[in-house]
């Protein structure tokens, strides 16, 4: 069955890019002002979709809605393990940084064709957090919620830190307190379980 592609991206000549690499390696992409209604009309459809924005992360949840004949690879600004994290757990079947190259680009939008998901190990590890496990019963303060939202939003430790007048040891003891309130290890599987339980 014939599978459309879309490339979604704010910018032309990224979009205009992107379609060329893929039109070189084969595949016949296409461009859609309106996404959600290109990929609502039942046929398979993959979307190379840049999140950015809030609205863009809003998207990605309203393409996961449309089905399962809808696949979503995120192109990432910043692709560290909370973004890919979230961006998989949002539904997209893998992440990749929006600078990503030529070569990798194609081959793992191929992987992608062929019914694999290609992740680093480290994301897999993170999304493998057991559900139920961790967060249920779990009441967070606003200042903690606030924490993880600006986590989530990319917001470093110091800064983090400053905003809320702790030294930045004082904000590594804070947030060690809020990950075992959590029952977990990290910041990455904070963010999955505050992710999970809709707090963000």
């Amino acid at each position: 069955m014939p599978v459309r592609i879309a490339v979604s991206d704010p910018l032309p000549a990224f979009r205009r890019g992107m379609l060329a690499t893929l039109g070189s390696a084969g595949f016949e992409p296409e461009t859609s002002a309106e996404l959600l209604d290109w990929a609502g009309q039942g046929t398979r459809s993959l979307v190379l979709l840049t999140l950015e924005t809030d609205a863009d992360w809003t998207l990605l949840a309203q393409l996961r809605q449309e089905g399962t004949d809808v696949t979503v690879i995120a192109l990432l600004p910043d692709a560290n393990l909370s973004a890919c994290v979230r961006a998989v757990a949002s539904g997209a079947v893998t992440a990749l940084p929006r600078d990503v190259g030529v070569d990798r680009a194609r081959q793992v939008f191929e992987e992608v064709l062929g019914g694999f998901s290609v992740l680093p190990v480290e994301v897999v590890q993170a999304l493998a957090v057991p559900h139920g496990e961790t967060g249920d019963g779990v009441q967070l303060t606003s200042t903690e919620l606030s924490w993880l939202r600006e986590l989530r939003g990319g917001t470093t430790v110091s800064q983090l830190a400053e905003r809320s007048g702790y030294s930045e040891r004082a904000m590594f003891r804070q947030l060690r307190e809020l990950y075992a309130k959590l029952r977990v290890k990290n910041r990455t599987e904070a963010l999955l379980v505050a992710h999970r339980q809709g707090w963000l």
